[in-house]
């Protein structure tokens, strides 16, 4: 599997040239006071803008043309991002600074992007992420006074199938606005001088798949975030935003195929929690390290000596393996031990992805693409509980893949655990 997924990235491909812009817009101040007496309304001040436009960083054929910049009368507005990219793998990456120079807490309402066609999906991504990889998204709180870091990457994703490849060059034109509204809302702080801080959310009746909850440790002042995946009615289940902080750091040479592992230590903080970096191969092919990777199993234990399908699991390929025999099984308990006793969420279950929640979201196992699913589902590298067949396991990837690998391997993919939880504990 690895081999293909080499030789793929190898393939040049026509030109394809990406002009993108992003824009800052908010809704206007207007307040409506009717106070008998008198009454002082003191000064308030919006002010939302972009600040320290970087340099492009490339990657493989990567190249752009003219000079990206802030506009100078409109310094919520980045234009001159022209890209072209030439083969699988290419990509430019920019960093901007957002910045709330006003004194009123603005939060994003709603964001406007382009919509990329299905066929262009298979083979470009374009997002906007904060600083711990995050996508920006709405109800994202910018505070009067706060700077935030963003990240802009345009890419020629790299697992191509032939059949994925754009026959044609072509010229597509991007668009991502952001708009803001006022709110009095803000984001839970651990404090003066604190990096961390729990995530807001809007608690519901009803949730819709994509919406964001957070389980926040009031003592850490950081919460484990998740994406709803169904309303069930009383309770939700949702997918873990990140994989956990457990497994290997694999170090990779995707040319001479060599890697080596080296097992993450459990005194590293944040051991066993959701961590950004994990199991996320957004760096490569610059840095090669994946950080979190963990084998489904050391053996293919659903099947007997002659490799048939046990019947406790089944009659017929998919099956649902996952249990106590799998490598990912005592993280998995682990981690439900710490949401339950540590956070206090007495209802919570957990489980992993299987390959029928996966084609609900929007998954094809024929085209082994995610094409119609929403991008968190495949934002980082992870296992399902479903096999292929009596070695294999359905997973999913960062570029976008639904396939299987071999359950024993252990160098790219993690541990993204699903929750059940009782709405009347968020």
């Amino acid at each position: 599997m690895e081999k293909q997924r080499r030789e793929k990235a190898l393939v040049v491909v026509v030109l394809l040239v990406v002009i993108a812009g992003l824009t800052v817009a908010f809704a206007a101040l207007s307040t409506t006071l009717n106070i008998n007496g008198t009454a002082y309304l003191d000064a308030a001040k919006w002010g939302i803008r972009f600040e320290n436009l970087s340099s492009p960083t490339r990657v493989g054929k990567a190249t752009t043309t003219g000079t990206a910049k802030i506009e100078e009368t409109k310094a919520a507005e980045i234009t001159g991002i022209n890209v072209s990219l030439m083969a699988p793998g290419d990509k430019i990456v920019y960093t901007v600074d957002l910045v709330n120079k006003g004194t009123i807490n603005a939060k994003i309402d709603n964001i406007e992007k382009t919509v990329l066609t299905s066929e262009q999906q298979k083979y470009l991504t374009f997002k906007v992420t904060d600083k711990s990889g995050n996508e920006v998204s709405e109800g994202d709180i910018l505070s009067a006074g706060e700077t935030r870091n963003l990240t802009i990457t345009i890419e020629f994703i790299k697992d191509l199938t032939k059949e994925d490849l754009p026959t044609n060059a072509s010229t597509i034109s991007l668009s991502y606005k952001l708009n803001f509204v006022q709110t009095d809302e803000k984001v839970t702080s651990a404090g003066q001088g604190s990096q961390q801080a729990c995530t807001s959310f809007d608690k519901k009746d009803a949730y819709n798949v994509g919406d964001v909850i957070a389980l926040c440790n009031t003592s850490t002042n950081k919460s484990e975030d998740f994406y709803v995946i169904k309303d069930n009615g009383d309770t939700v289940t949702a997918l873990a935003k990140y994989n956990l902080l457990v497994g290997n750091i694999v170090t990779y040479n995707w040319d001479s195929g060599e890697s080596f592992s080296v097992p993450i230590s459990k005194s590293e903080i944040g051991y066993g929690l959701q961590n950004a970096e994990s199991a996320n191969d957004a760096g490569f092919p610059d840095t090669n390290i994946i950080k979190g990777a963990i084998s489904f199993s050391e053996s293919n234990y659903w099947v007997d000596s002659s490799n048939k399908l046990l019947s406790k699991y089944g009659s017929n390929y998919p099956a649902d393996v996952f249990d106590s025999n799998s490598n990912l099984y005592e993280p998995l308990e682990n981690y439900k031990a710490y949401l339950k006793n540590t956070l206090g969420k007495t209802s919570i279950t957990t489980n992993l992805m299987t390959r029928k929640n996966l084609i609900n979201l929007g998954c094809d196992a024929d085209k082994n693409k995610c094409t119609s699913a929403q991008s968190f589902v495949y934002s980082v590298n992870y296992w399902t509980i479903s096999s292929y067949d009596e070695d294999q396991i359905w997973n999913v990837l960062s570029s976008n893949y639904f396939a299987y690998y071999m359950n024993y391997y252990d160098q790219l993919l993690g541990l993204r655990p699903v929750i059940t939880i009782s709405k009347s504990e968020l």
